[in-house]
Order: structure tokens, then sequence, then C-alpha cells
């Protein structure tokens, strides 16, 4: 989520990054920028989150898996 946020915070104003990028192309009708920016932030939320689960699992191992006990 916190990708997400710093999108819409750059959206309220910034002059550089994803969620400017995305307004400038948004502005000029980029449909294909604005979309190259949309999965660059989705890939790059992605690679967080899978990093930030791997890091957890080494530092945290007696912790139970959270995933397996919802199921």
């Amino acid at each position: 989520m916190a990708p997400i946020g710093a999108v819409v915070g750059e959206w309220v104003g910034a002059s550089a990054g994803l969620g400017y990028v995305m307004l400038q192309a948004n502005g000029r009708s980029q449909t294909d920028m604005m979309f190259a920016a949309l999965t660059l932030l989705a890939a790059m939320a992605m690679a967080l989150w899978f990093a930030t689960d791997r890091l957890l699992r080494a530092l945290l191992p007696w912790q139970p898996d959270q995933l397996s006990e919802e199921a």
C-alpha cells in the first residue's frame, strides 16, 4: 500500500515521480505512458511485498506462516 500512497502524494503536489508522469500522460492523452507507469508501479509494489515477506521469514523463523493459517 505504501507505493500507492506515494503516487497519490505525487498527484497532489510533486514535480517528479510516477504519479507526476501519470498526471502528465493523462493530460496529454498518452494512455500508453499511463499504462507503462501503472505497470511499473504494480511491479515495484509486488517486488517490495515479496522482498519484505522473504526478509520477515528469514528474520522471524519462529513466527507462523499467516497464509497457511487462513486456509
